[in-house]
């Protein structure tokens, strides 16, 4: 009792520090300013009547993973309403372009007591989903008072956190995951970690991202943009952060040595940064050009990059693309980004070394997915691609999705319904 009063008044008292936050991001075009209020738990749509279930997903990734969920959900009670809250930007766009009208979106409001109690005032859910990471504990107590039960999907912790965590535990005497109905959990190392901080109910399942369907493709585009390759050797670094662009800059000039015309394809993870990324390119001595002010224009790509600078496409790339580098995992503190979207494609992919938010996963795809630790090591990757790689053998020897997971989804949905 004593630590949720602290949580509530100690949310109350930050939330002008909170607004002035949220001002910062809308500034820095990491907000909605039209959409601004659903960060207080004041909705932009209304309700509809009948029973409804709340999913939050942060950003892009952890959306994705729980499609094959939401549409389970509906197969179970066709008559049942989704709300799916994230929060960022970009999860929100793909949402809009996948999901249409089938689910309601809203942002997430931030865990001030009030704003949370609003939220959840107006949408009743029947039963709310958090995924992956996200633990708000001011709306987890406000769920527990009103009886709603609330489940964490997919529960992945870095170790880092997972220290913090036990530090507050142990200090404070707060149990981060008692708040949960079941915690589902992708390995049995997590499971323990999570009944040690306080899950009363943990299960094993494997990771919801393997179920996630292929990225759709825009068929007049893919083939526009195959024109507009031509020819040329081409490969992808797919979701690359700041501090790996120099590494990719590279890889590059040590292809050039032995094809010329060899394209590099760069699909930055913020396309907010696309000037600083042209500015890098100069400073390299490539030429580049961005994928939005030419893609509807007859011209070849000529230069040496071809900036990815616009959500929603990926899948467009990974039709044409056979060679695919999947970044945030060169260098430590990102934790990787899923290179299950690329091998959906079959595509020749690999990732770097640094990839903890993915570990559960590879181990089921590691023979389809290289794990590569240098600029060397990158190049010869391509290279090797370039020579032997046919996606046509790839497509004989798909990987079996389906009947491994499809029944895990099954059961969640039953259990919850």
């Amino acid at each position: 009792m004593f630590q949720q009063t602290t949580f509530r008044v100690v949310s109350v008292l930050i939330s002008p520090i909170v607004r002035l936050y949220i001002n910062k991001r809308i500034a820095n075009g990491l907000e909605d300013s039209s959409r601004k209020t659903e960060r207080f738990g004041i909705p932009s749509k209304s309700r509809p009547d009948g029973s409804l279930i709340w999913i939050h997903a942060v950003s892009v990734g952890e959306t994705i993973s729980v499609l094959p969920l939401i549409d389970e959900f509906k197969k179970q009670n066709k008559n049942l309403h989704v709300l799916l809250t994230t929060t960022t930007l970009t999860a929100a766009r793909m949402i809009e372009e996948r999901c249409g009208t089938s689910v309601i979106h809203q942002f997430i409001p931030f865990d001030v007591s009030t704003w949370g109690r609003r939220f959840v005032k107006y949408w009743r859910p029947k039963a709310v989903f958090f995924v992956e990471s996200e633990l708000w504990p001011n709306i987890l107590h406000i769920l527990h008072e009103a009886s709603i039960p609330a489940y964490m999907l997919n529960a992945r912790v870095t170790s880092s956190t997972l220290k913090r965590m036990y530090m507050v535990q142990k200090i404070f005497k707060i149990a981060p995951y008692s708040l949960f109905r079941n915690v589902y959990v992708p390995t049995n190392a997590m499971r323990r970690h999570v009944q040690e901080l306080g899950a009363r109910d943990s299960i094993v399942i494997p990771n919801l991202k393997m179920l996630a369907p292929p990225l759709p493709v825009d068929e007049p585009q893919s083939k526009r943009l195959a024109r507009k390759i031509g020819k040329r050797k081409v490969w992808i670094a797919v979701s690359t952060h700041l501090t790996e662009d120099n590494i990719i800059y590279a890889v590059h000039k040590k292809l050039k040595e032995r094809h010329h015309d060899v394209l590099t394809i760069l699909a930055i993870r913020h396309p907010a940064r696309v000037a600083d990324v042209i500015a890098a390119c100069l400073n390299a001595g490539l030429t580049s050009a961005c994928y939005t002010e030419t893609i509807t224009n007859a011209k070849q790509i000529t230069e040496d990059i071809y900036i990815l600078d616009k959500l929603g496409c990926l899948g467009n790339f990974f039709s044409v693309v056979d060679t695919v580098f999947v970044c945030g995992s060169l260098v430590p503190g990102i934790g990787g980004h899923n290179f299950l979207e690329p091998i959906k494609f079959s595509c020749n992919v690999a990732t770097g070394e640094f990839i903890e938010n993915f570990n559960d996963i590879y181990e089921h795809v590691a023979q389809w997915c290289k794990k590569l630790r240098s600029t060397g090591e990158i190049t010869q990757f391509v290279l090797d691609s370039f020579a032997n790689f046919s996606r046509e053998a790839r497509v004989a020897q798909p990987i079996d999705y389906e009947s491994k997971w499809s029944e895990v989804v099954r059961s969640i949905s039953e259990a919850v319904l």
